[in-house]
Parts: C-alpha cells; sequence; structure tokens
C-alpha cells in the first residue's frame, strides 16, 4: 500500500520534485508508474477485464438482475458496517423500485465529514483517501478501495478495446498532477512514465509561446493514443487549428469535465481522429463511456443510476433529471442514493448500433467556465485551477474571478472549519503557480456567482468579456 503514502505525502514532496533535474523527475515519475502499473496490469485487474468483456453480451433482463443483486448486497453491507446507515430501513430489496425506501444522500452531508460514511469493516490502513473538487470548487473527502482501483481500471481498460486500444499502449496525458516546475518558461512540459509506456504534458504551461513545443513534440509523436481533460485539449486544438496542419492521433479519450459538441468537433479536427468521451467521479459511484458507435453507456457493472425529476420522481425517457447514483464497487466508502449534482437523461428505448444492452444515458451540460488567460501569454483551463483545491475541506464554493489584466480574486463561500485559512492558502498556491506577473487576492463572500440557469463557473472572466 504504498501508493497511498505516496498520495498523501504529494504536497510535502512536490517542492523536492520541483527541484530535481528533469532526468530525475522522470525516474520519479517512472517510479510512481511503476507501483500504478503492478495495480493496473496485474492479473487480477486483467481477469476481471475479460469478465467485464463477457458481460457485453447481456440481455436487458441479464442487467436487471445483475443489478438487483449487487444492491442487495451493497445495502446489507452498508447497514450492517457504516454508522451513517445503521437506520436505514429494514427489510428485502426485491425490485429495483424498492430502493425508493432509502433517503437521498445529498452532496452536502457527504462533503461535511467523511467519517460517518466510512465502511468499520475496512481497517483504515486499507483505505485509499482522495479529495474532489468539482467545478464549483466545494472540497468532498473520500475514501475506496486497492480492489476498486482494479476494478476501476479494468472498466477504463474495457472501453479502451471498444476504441481498439489494447493494455498497455504509448499515451500522452493531459490531467492534473503538477509534473513540472511553475517557473519554468522552456521545454521540457512533458515527463515519462516508462512503466506505462506513458508520456504526461503539463496543463500548467500552456500558451502561445510554448505553443510551438507543444507541437511540434504532439507531431512526434503522431499516431499515438492521447487523453486529457476537454478544455485542456481545446487550448491544444486552438493552437493546431490556427497553424492549419493536423496532428494525427491513434485516438482521444476525454473525461473530467463536460465535452461540448463544439469542443468535440475541434478535438477531432486539430487531431484527425475520433473522440470517445466517458463520465464518471472520484466518489466512484458510477460511470458512463461511450462506445464505438458513439453511445453514451451506464456501465452496469460500477452501480446503479437513477434519473429523479424535481419532485423526486423517476424521469420519463428523454427528460431532464438528477443523477442519483448508488454504487457497487466501493466498500470503504458506500453511498446509497447519492445526488451528486449533475443531471441528464435516458436516452429513448432505440438500441444502440454497437449491440450492447448497456442503458443508454445523456449527461446534461449543466457546468461551464471560462478560462484564465495571464498578460504573459499563459492559459488556464478550469481543471488546472481546479487542483488548486483539492487540500481545503472547509469551503462550500471557491472561483476565481479575473477582474484586471493582471489580477485575480480567490472568492471563497465558507463552511464548517477554518475557510479564511484555508482560503488565504488556496490564494498562496495560486500566487506561486501564476509568480509575479499577475496579483492573487482573497475574499470571502455569502454567495457564489452564478449565471442564467444557475449555473456556477469556476473561472469567472471579467477581462475579456
Amino acid at each position: 500500500m504504498l501508493e497511498p503514502l505516496i498520495r498523501a505525502n504529494i504536497p510535502r514532496l512536490q517542492p523536492l520534485y520541483h527541484r530535481a533535474p528533469s532526468p530525475l523527475r522522470n525516474f520519479l515519475t517512472g517510479a510512481r508508474g511503476w507501483f500504478l502499473a503492478r495495480l493496473r496490469y496485474a492479473p487480477e485487474t486483467l481477469a476481471m477485464l475479460e469478465t467485464f468483456r463477457s458481460h457485453e453480451s447481456w440481455s436487458a433482463g441479464d442487467i436487471a438482475a445483475y443489478q438487483l443483486s449487487h444492491l442487495q448486497e451493497i445495502v446489507e453491507h452498508a447497514r450492517a458496517t457504516v454508522p451513517f446507515c445503521a437506520d436505514y430501513p429494514r427489510g428485502p430489496i426485491r425490485s429495483l423500485e424498492d430502493l425508493r425506501r432509502f433517503p437521498i444522500l445529498e452532496r452536502e452531508t457527504v462533503r461535511q465529514g467523511i467519517d460517518h460514511l466510512l465502511s468499520r469493516k475496512i481497517p483504515p490502513n486499507s483505505r485509499i483517501r482522495a479529495g474532489t473538487t468539482g467545478t464549483t470548487g466545494a472540497n468532498l473527502k473520500v475514501a475506496y478501495t486497492e480492489a476498486l482501483a482494479r476494478a476501476n481500471w479494468a472498466i477504463l481498460l474495457r472501453q479502451w478495446q471498444w476504441a481498439g486500444v489494447a493494455p498497455l499502449e504509448k499515451r500522452i496525458t493531459l490531467f492534473g498532477a503538477q509534473i513540472i516546475p511553475p517557473a519554468r518558461t522552456a521545454p521540457p512540459f512533458w515527463t515519462r512514465n516508462a512503466p506505462e509506456r506513458q508520456i504526461l504534458m503539463s496543463i500548467f504551461h500552456l500558451s502561445k509561446g510554448a505553443a510551438p513545443a507543444y507541437l511540434g513534440f504532439l507531431q512526434s509523436h503522431r499516431g499515438i493514443v492521447l487523453e486529457g481533460f476537454p478544455s485542456v485539449l481545446a487550448i491544444l486544438a486552438d493552437f493546431i487549428l490556427e497553424r492549419g496542419e493536423p496532428v494525427p492521433m491513434r485516438v482521444v479519450f476525454t473525461s473530467g469535465e463536460p465535452l461540448y459538441p463544439d469542443t468535440r468537433a475541434k478535438i477531432a479536427a486539430a487531431f484527425a481522429t475520433r473522440v470517445f468521451d466517458s463520465y464518471g467521479m472520484t466518489e466512484y459511484c458510477g460511470s458512463i463511456q461511450e462506445c464505438e458507435r458513439g453511445g453514451m453507456h451506464l456501465i452496469p457493472e460500477f452501480g446503479f443510476l437513477e434519473i429523479l425529476n424535481n419532485r423526486d420522481e423517476p424521469a420519463a425517457p428523454g427528460e431532464e433529471g438528477h443523477f442519483v447514483w448508488t454504487g457497487f464497487l466501493n466498500r470503504a466508502m458506500p453511498l446509497i442514493r447519492y445526488r451528486i449534482g449533475d443531471r441528464g437523461a435516458w436516452q429513448a428505448d432505440s438500441p444502440c448500433p454497437c449491440g450492447r444492452a448497456f442503458p443508454l444515458v445523456m449527461p446534461t451540460i449543466t457546468r461551464e467556465s471560462d478560462t484564465l488567460r495571464c498578460p504573459d501569454g499563459r492559459i488556464f483551463s478550469p481543471r488546472a485551477l481546479n487542483q488548486l483545491l483539492k487540500q481545503s475541506s472547509s469551503l462550500r464554493f471557491c472561483q476565481f474571478v479575473h477582474d484586471r489584466p493582471e489580477r485575480i480574486i480567490v472568492r471563497a463561500v465558507p463552511g464548517a472549519g477554518t475557510p479564511v485559512e484555508e482560503t488565504a492558502a488556496i490564494r498562496d498556491r495560486l500566487q506561486a503557480l501564476l509568480g509575479p506577473a499577475m496579483h492573487v487576492v482573497s475574499e470571502i463572500a455569502t454567495a457564489p456567482l452564478a449565471r442564467p440557469g444557475g449555473k456556477i463557473p469556476l473561472i469567472v472572466d471579467q477581462v475579456q468579456g
């Protein structure tokens, strides 16, 4: 269980990593990758992959029976081992509709503290801790197990195979890790994870000035797999389309944010390939993945999804409603009827041309944000700044308001705990990331800045208009 220890000490180890020369950073990235590869490509993980592939021939009845069985199992586990669930209604779950006897668990309840939601059956040293903020800055802590991490990776590998990608194929990744010192102005803006045949590119150094280095590196690795946050890949796509010469990649996988139709089209054109999207969450309650025919499929092994209208009644096909998840895989922190804050709709009963009976879901794009464009040319996506919030736990919302060309406000709505101190810490982390060209200040607010329809952006750009 070395990986949880590394994860827990990343804030303390990060400055030492940034002071290391590039070859040593490659070594350290590869060392962590070796531990991850042992889990992700272990015989147990690959055996799960084969099992999950066999499920693709399931009928609708097979899926319903599987989900009912696992609902019964996870509810019994939660009632018996989780303090929060001790008073949940007794009695068997004989149908999927019986789950409606249980209360809906709101995200704010989970955010206020996870101790009452942890299973007493899972020893503390077997839990992996993580944090998530979403795109509104409301931090939430979660826990999961190594067994879940294996199952999650096996499900990801199955989607790779839908796209024709085998395990351990070469890939370039643009996610949230700070793998390059913030003050660096010259390439390389990437590091290598040799055990997983992975190149990690920094999402914190994108700018017009750095674009030739990024695009030249991508050109030299054309034809391999590319994965990342949609907003980050869109920034790269803009650079490519401005130049007028696509950088062909084998396939693009997107996750971590909504994928807007115009963003999908831009990424597909820039990289001259198909885009496969997926929806998931750090709470590990459920998953929706795009197949090779473009269908967004509920992953039945991961969890049970209810889509409820504003009266908390089941939404009709095509009717937008709230996602309410019951996860099957997370025994450390089982969440029953968890309203995560996202919305979507069941697609009408037309079967997917791929032939799988996995239900079709349309996640609704309800979250949006600007990008941060600094005077020195750097461009930060919402997911880049989102990474600065993962150590906080006292804020209900946190936004970054770019109100003057050289100033940004960390605007926080407090919850319990130490919101003033945590807001100041976020301000200091952002100042360190942006450097002296930007002036970062902070303020405490009573409510977040919202847009028409109630959308709460992480970044509010008042400079570009």
